[in-house]
């Protein structure tokens, strides 16, 4: 390969390399989304008012009491938005919901629970 022809490859490659990281998603400097921390004992979660702002959110539910619990976020309409299926006493999970602007409920919704007033506010802000 001759000094010309070796400098034209080197300098493709180069521009091949910068080309990739110039397109490549920038995951590194992306905010992670903000994560709400949820207490469920029996009969509530704590704490029993929410205010988070529209778009991504995390919620780590920990079951702190002696039951199974649930975690489940409704809009007005009852209908349900994300949920954790089961949380087992002494036990961590993790929901991760997009939510847009308004009042939502969140609510543990086993048999009894609800009634008994397992029940928080959510409120969504722009």
């Amino acid at each position: 390969m001759t000094p010309g022809l070796r400098r034209s490859a080197l300098l493709l490659a180069l521009g091949v390399a910068l080309a990739a990281l110039t397109l490549a998603p920038r995951v590194s400097g992306a905010a992670a989304p903000p994560t709400v921390q949820i207490k469920a004992e029996e009969f509530r979660f704590t704490p029993t008012e929410v205010a988070v702002r529209s778009g991504e959110v995390i919620f780590a539910v920990k079951n702190e009491g002696a039951l199974e619990h649930n975690f489940v976020i409704e809009d007005a309409a009852g209908k349900r938005l994300g949920s954790i299926a089961s949380i087992l006493p002494e036990k961590t999970d993790h929901l991760r919901v997009t939510l847009r602007s308004g009042n939502y409920v969140i609510v543990c919704d086993l048999p009894g629970h609800k009634d008994a007033g397992m029940n928080a506010k959510l409120t969504v802000r722009e």
